[in-house]
């Protein structure tokens, strides 16, 4: 696929370039920066993170799990001691908020490799300026005009270096 990267010295003139490149109707973008940005992220639509849905849902199955294996053991095997109840939840505790907190880390952990979607390698786009100090905006474009349009609107945006083609 071939595509434009822009690269750029500033937080700001890389903003500036997301929020045209997506006001002219390209949504399609690969963002590189040296750290992670707020601006950015907003720049580019994202809202939050699903992740944390993925560890609501982990924290739910391993306090179900819990209880299900605490109280069905007990029911399972009851032991009767001075005429306690056989379901007795607050020795319960300790375990239901243990399969919490596993459950929650392990499935936020698959959330994130899940959603996070790295490749073996880096990709054809990355340069090694974007991990010290630039930043880098890769466009997907289709051929002629459009290349044309998107590359003088990131050089209008700031762009210290365009490539095409890549």
């Amino acid at each position: 696929m071939s595509g434009i990267l822009a690269q750029f010295d500033t937080l700001g003139a890389t903003k500036t370039a997301i929020e045209r490149l997506r006001a002219e109707g390209h949504v399609d973008l690969d963002v590189y920066s040296p750290f992670p940005a707020q601006e950015l992220e907003e720049a580019l639509g994202i809202v939050s993170s699903p992740v944390r849905r993925w560890a609501l849902i982990g924290g739910i199955t391993g306090f179900a799990t819990a209880v299900s294996l605490t109280g069905l053991t007990a029911i399972a095997y009851p032991l009767v001691t001075q005429g306690k109840p056989i379901l007795s939840w607050p020795a319960y505790f300790v375990i239901m908020f243990e399969m919490t907190i596993l459950f929650t880390g392990l499935f936020g952990f698959l959330g994130v490799l899940h959603h996070a979607r790295k490749p073996g390698r880096l990709s054809a786009q990355y340069r090694t300026n974007f991990s010290v100090d630039g930043y880098g905006v890769y466009v997907p474009a289709a051929a002629g005009a459009e290349q044309s349009g998107v590359e003088s609107l990131v050089r209008d945006a700031g762009a210290v270096e365009v490539e095409v083609g890549v």
